[in-house]
């Protein structure tokens, strides 16, 4: 039997009560608003960022990729007794992918080939529902790392994202996410976006926050097989249950995983963003 230890970040917005039931590991991004560090997830949650921002605008938020040295600790604590299975948010957004393959390589031989690590193409539940994915299949102990790796690699073509943000101010602030935001017209109605091999693309462009409701809808509906939904939200509660409603005769509401973007993500999209991840399934 395998024993294999799943190892992702902070942008997975997976719920805390998942975390702790598949032994997920989860490390951090820093979130820094003004001269204040912040742990994501830790010492700040999307809720507390617009707080402390308090009308600063995203100007005054940045976020960064966990530091080497995070990976390598936590690598040398889990390779003792498992063999480690790393899924990171997509590496054409964020530099964590390339964080963990630097810690593995400072590790030496013996130690890295006990390490895998993959890249989502993902974020936010995309690469949650990944996560979760390779944590239950570690669970059954039926699985080399090897084989476990190769079946994440194999959902990253089957996951995605859509999503919509209420002003393109907080994109246009945030890096490389910055990119997209600029190919938006100022004032034409919000874009859906979504994510296409890990870079956030325009989707369609909706005149009303309600139509932009409605593309999520449409967006899930499309797929002729849905395996896993999962719903994001940050601080609009009220919407969810609206698209549950809607999306309800479509898929199982019950079976939809609702959950909050973390302060890294909030950083870049803002308050009142929505937005869909959904897991296809193998081909049918």
């Amino acid at each position: 039997m395998s024993n294999i230890k799943i190892v992702t970040d902070s942008t997975c917005d997976i719920p805390d009560y998942l975390l702790r039931q598949y032994d997920i590991s989860v490390v951090p991004l820093q979130v820094q608003v003004k001269d204040e560090l912040y742990l994501d997830r830790v010492s700040i949650n999307s809720t507390e960022l617009f707080r402390h921002l308090n009308g600063s605008g995203p100007s005054a938020v940045t976020t960064h990729a966990p530091a080497v040295t995070t990976f390598e600790r936590l690598f040398r604590n889990l390779t003792r007794q498992s063999d480690v299975l790393v899924i990171t948010i997509s590496s054409k957004l964020n530099d964590t992918y390339t964080a963990a393959l630097r810690a593995r390589e400072g590790l030496g031989a013996t130690t890295a080939a006990h390490i895998a690590i993959v890249d989502s193409l993902s974020v936010s539940m995309g690469l949650g529902l990944i996560v979760l994915a390779a944590a239950k299949a570690a669970r059954t102990g039926r699985h080399s790392l090897a084989e476990l790796a190769s079946m994440v690699q194999r959902m990253t073509t089957q996951t995605h994202v859509v999503f919509f943000v209420e002003t393109y101010d907080y994109l246009q602030q945030g890096g490389r996410a910055a990119r997209v935001a600029n190919l938006l017209e100022p004032g034409s109605g919000r874009a859906l976006l979504r994510l296409d091999e890990g870079t956030i693309v325009p989707f369609e462009r909706a005149r009303t926050r309600a139509k932009a409701i409605e593309g999520l809808y449409n967006f899930v509906e499309d797929f002729p097989h849905v395996e896993e939904l999962s719903l994001l939200h940050s601080g609009t509660p009220g919407e969810i249950e609206l698209l549950l409603t809607r999306i309800h005769p479509i898929y199982p509401r019950e079976r939809v995983l609702v959950t909050e973007y973390s302060a890294v993500l909030g950083t870049h999209l803002g308050p009142s963003a929505l937005g869909a991840a959904v897991y296809e399934g193998d081909d049918r």
